[in-house]
């Protein structure tokens, strides 16, 4: 687990603004992109960010619906990399120029993995058989039958303007890694699952897969303590008996500025040249 000062402090108010946001966006990805597959990690293994399990249905078949395609999914509409009319000194495209790479975009088997392991979490066998034969078609056999799990399929150069007329009908080329390790390590790790070699909770040991399941309501519960002994009497003119911050001792109650100031060296290194949490 390493030392204490390997430990990244993120506190319950900056975890819940981080979900607020990503709630409020699901399904798109972000204000330019309407959707995108990475989100398969987000909304299942292995982060599990997403409790609300309509909205994780809704993200992922919006992902099935509009990026999938015969080899995988593409990473987003109108995607340019590795398609033949990519510009590789380009490193950004205007908005009205992607419409040169719609219906071309490259697909990527790594997502089919995505989808293997999130059947095997859902207990989908269904789901789970679909996407073990999908990546049986497109692996391509190595060395003493090794399957193994390319990085993309692209559209053959002299096929672009058939497949942009019709989309998903051409047969496409491996272009990129091989094998693709990202995409190979999944393959590996979804398959040791699906054939009972590997338990879930084995590779999810926080239990984030438990995400979507009801819990019961959080009970707070508070303790309303006197800061002096003038208050002390005014609230106990209104029938409200409560101790002072003297009463309680030898137990010291500090106030909330005091945490503020607390928190604030938590994340601070020198070294990195890291302020720590801003004063709030």
């Amino acid at each position: 687990r390493g030392g204490p000062k390997s430990v990244i402090h993120v506190l319950p108010d900056e975890v819940q603004h981080c979900q607020s946001i990503l709630l409020s966006m699901l399904p798109r990805a972000s204000t330019s992109k309407e959707i995108d597959a990475g989100l398969l990690s987000i909304i299942s293994y292995p982060a599990f960010a997403v409790e609300d399990m309509d909205l994780v249905n809704v993200t992922k078949n919006e992902i099935i619906t509009k990026l999938q395609g015969r080899y995988g999914c593409c990473r987003f509409l109108r995607d340019g990399y590795k398609t033949p009319r990519e510009d590789p000194s380009r490193l950004h495209y205007d908005s009205a120029e992607l419409q040169l790479f719609e219906n071309i975009e490259c697909e990527w088997p790594v997502f089919w993995t995505y989808l293997l392991i999130d059947g095997v979490f859902r207990e989908d066998k269904m789901q789970v058989e679909e996407y073990r034969e999908a990546l049986e078609e497109i692996l391509i056999r190595g060395q003493n039958g090794v399957r193994l799990v390319p990085e993309l399929y692209a559209v053959p150069v002299e096929k672009v303007d058939e497949e942009y007329q019709s989309p998903h009908t051409v047969d496409r080329t491996v272009n990129g890694k091989l094998p693709h390790m990202w995409g190979q390590s999944l393959y590996i790790l979804g398959t040791l699952l699906a054939e009972g070699f590997l338990a879930p909770g084995e590779i999810d040991p926080l239990s984030r897969r438990l995400s979507t399941n009801d819990r019961p309501d959080v009970v707070v519960q508070v303790s309303i303590l006197a800061e002096t002994e003038k208050i002390k009497n005014i609230l106990a003119k209104h029938n409200l008996h409560v101790d002072g911050v003297s009463d309680v001792l030898p137990t010291r109650v500090q106030p909330g500025r005091i945490l503020s100031h607390i928190y604030a060296k938590l994340g601070c290194n020198r070294k990195l040249k890291l302020s720590g949490r801003p004063y709030r």
